[in-house]
């Protein structure tokens, strides 16, 4: 926009007598526009009253409105792109009139209170009277009022929206900030007086997220699920905490539909952690508390703890020793290395915890021991134990019911005695009880001992001396073969040896041995001293790792 400056080509209004009628009319019209103007309180809905009046008032068009808006020059009428305009010069309270040629202008200064004046320009097919004029020169005062009338309402209207935006952050703050409190103490309370699932209850109500605990081996312990709440897979947002910051407590996890804040239920997450993580460090500890205690329990009923104390001290306990028991030993043996041996007795416990009867288990001179209630299922307990370990080498023994504290040691020597007799025939791995060896539990009777190991001499003495001093495996051979039934198939494949080298070894206990392996006599009595050998020679523990079954 040119800004109209008093040059040569510019007429300056005429400053004489005026038409005090005509002028009075004029004004009486500004009046009414004015009142309207003052109250739109908007800048836009001002220049909408402007537009319209601005002809009846003063007999002229309007052409454009220059002034400054929050610092900023604009220039108007409603509906025209709007575009900064030039800095109006001070122009003071005149009118500059212009001929155009077909028509007539009339820039006169808009009057802003506290800013630089803008412009307010007209147009008409005549030259503007005196009287037209002067009311063009009041309208520029009246309508500088109304704009700074309209700006100031329009801050105050933007510092009240602004206001009411602060307010209402500060009160989400806030409310965020209970939140936040409510958890803290939700957990914190239930960190001591609470269990693993009011936690994770809690922490689904809160996060309206549905909660997964696992263990420290990924299993997965409790699932709470949002009643009524479904989420496709792609849809929800999966946090995981570690509980307590220990892996060896495990973990959390929480799914968070896309419609719940996931910095809350992070935070949530986190000290729902923090309690758990509190919980099952107390768990553990007090469960090695009483495992310890049970393992000492244990250990002295198998040393031979009088019966009174042995009563005493398993009431204390919680544990009844009034009632017939079955005692049971367990060796293991896996191609995956080394296992720990808190974790052989955690696969027991957990094994007996599926058969609800009261146990003790403790590990003893390299067994795992078990003392439960009468009524152990044998075969399901075998069965529960190589699912945990992943494999069925394994062997489980049970001795005779301890109807008494006092028979628990012979139990468990009985018992020991039936996992070596497995563990050293040719089905090495399984379940056995004492009452089913059979011929064995002769043999492996303490109080047959002088008898059984003159049986071994008599018949096996010049093998076991020709093994000795050539590093041989002739009593071993002969023991599979006797085992199998005289069979060079099955003899073969249990030592994993050719026939021929079978038949070789044959010969050679023949020649040694000076026996008839023909003979059933002969076949009987050499049959009885090589598995007292074993029974005899044999440490108890894990079975051979090449041992077929």
């Amino acid at each position: 926009m040119t800004v109209c400056e008093p040059a040569t080509t510019g007429t300056v209004v005429p400053t004489g007598e005026l038409d005090l009628r005509r002028a009075l009319t004029g004004l009486e019209g500004l009046l009414v526009m004015s009142m309207a103007m003052m109250q739109r309180h908007d800048v836009d809905e001002v220049i909408n009253v402007l537009k319209r009046g601005v002809e009846s008032v003063t007999g002229c068009q309007l052409v454009n409105v220059t002034f400054q808006r929050d610092r900023e020059w604009i220039t108007l009428p409603p509906g025209e792109p709007t575009k900064p305009a030039e800095p109006s010069p001070s122009t003071g309270e005149r009118v500059f009139v212009q001929d155009n040629g077909d028509s007539w202008t009339s820039t006169t200064a808009v009057a802003v209170l506290n800013g630089a004046p803008g412009q307010l320009v007209l147009r008409s097919f005549a030259r503007p009277d005196p009287e037209q004029l002067f009311v063009i020169e009041r309208l520029g005062d009246l309508l500088g009022t109304a704009l700074a009338d309209a700006q100031v309402h329009e801050r105050h209207r933007r510092r009240a929206h602004e206001l009411d935006a602060a307010n209402n952050e500060m009160a989400r703050t806030v409310a965020a900030l209970q939140h936040r409190e409510g958890v803290l103490e939700e957990f914190a309370r239930l960190s001591t007086t609470g269990t693993e699932l009011d936690v994770a209850t809690s922490l689904s109500r809160l996060t309206g997220s549905a909660v997964v605990l696992r263990d420290r081996f990924g299993h997965e312990t409790t699932r709470i699920t949002v009643a009524g709440r479904y989420q496709p897979v792609l849809e929800r947002t999966s946090l995981e905490e570690v509980i307590g910051g220990r892996p060896e407590l495990g973990t959390i996890e929480l799914e968070v539909p896309p419609d719940k804040d996931r910095d809350d239920a992070s935070f949530a997450l986190r000290y729902a952690g923090v309690a758990l993580g509190l919980l099952r460090a107390q768990a553990a500890e007090m469960n090695e508390l009483e495992n310890r205690l049970s393992r000492d329990l244990l250990d002295d009923l198998l040393g031979g703890l009088p019966a009174d104390v042995a009563v005493d001290r398993a009431s204390a306990q919680g544990h009844d020793l009034g009632v017939p028991h079955d005692l049971i030993v367990c060796a293991w043996s896996s191609d995956r290395g080394h296992r720990g041996h808190g974790r052989d007795v955690d696969h027991l416990r957990m094994a007996m915890a599926r058969q609800r009867l009261p146990c003790l288990v403790v590990r003893n001179r390299g067994l795992v021991v078990v003392l439960a209630h009468r009524g152990v299922d044998m075969g399901r307990l075998f069965n529960d134990l190589s699912r945990a370990y992943g494999d069925t080498n394994g062997v489980i023994a049970k001795g005779e019911p301890a109807n008494s504290p006092e028979q628990i040691p012979r139990a468990y020597e009985q018992a020991r005695r039936a996992l070596r007799a497995r563990q050293q025939s040719h089905n090495p791995y399984g379940f056995i009880a004492y009452a089913d060896l059979g011929v064995d539990r002769l043999l492996a009777l303490d109080g047959n001992a002088e008898e059984v190991e003159r049986l071994i001499r008599d018949w096996l003495g010049d093998l076991l001396s020709y093994d000795r001093r050539h590093g041989t495996e002739l009593v071993s051979t002969l023991a599979a073969y006797l085992d199998h039934g005289g069979k060079y198939a099955d003899t073969s494949t249990t030592l994993t040896i050719h026939r021929n080298t079978l038949r070789y070894r044959i010969s050679r206990i023949t020649e040694i041995s000076g026996h008839d392996l023909n003979d059933v006599e002969t076949q009987l009595n050499l049959h009885l001293a090589t598995r007292a050998w074993r029974l005899r020679r044999a440490s108890v523990g894990e079975p051979p790792r090449n041992a077929v079954r």
